[in-house]
């Protein structure tokens, strides 16, 4: 009697932790997003030839940056930019993309001149 409740006891357990093992392997997660300076040259380097996707181009402008005050800076000045220059958007392929205005454009330039500077000759 006392060896079946111990044995019942331990495959009790056994399930327990196994369930607990399963659910913490399989919970989901939220995407994880994080963009470094070079990210940054690329959104900005796709914005000027007119290559930015217009949901890359929210996702980063919509996000808050906590971990870099220079890149939360360029975000919100990227905001800023969307808020008066963006125009329009066009569609190739089946897909979204951001039009700017020249006075935008401008604007975009700078910044990527100035970042493309940062990420080649600082980092």
């Amino acid at each position: 009697m006392v060896v079946q409740l111990a044995l019942g006891a331990f495959i009790g357990f056994v399930l327990l932790i196994s369930l607990l093992v399963f659910f913490v392997k399989h919970q989901h997660r939220a995407p994880y997003y994080q963009l470094d300076a070079k990210g940054c040259v690329a959104i900005l380097n796709d914005a000027v030839n007119g290559d930015l996707l217009e949901y890359e181009w929210h996702i980063f402008i919509g996000m808050t940056v906590r971990y870099d005050a220079e890149i939360e800076a360029l975000r919100c000045e990227c905001a800023c930019i969307d808020d008066e220059f963006v125009i329009n958007t066009f569609y190739k392929d089946g897909k979204a993309y951001v039009v700017f205005a020249k006075e935008g454009l401008l604007r975009l330039q700078t910044l990527l001149d100035e970042w493309q500077h940062k990420v080649d000759y600082l980092a």
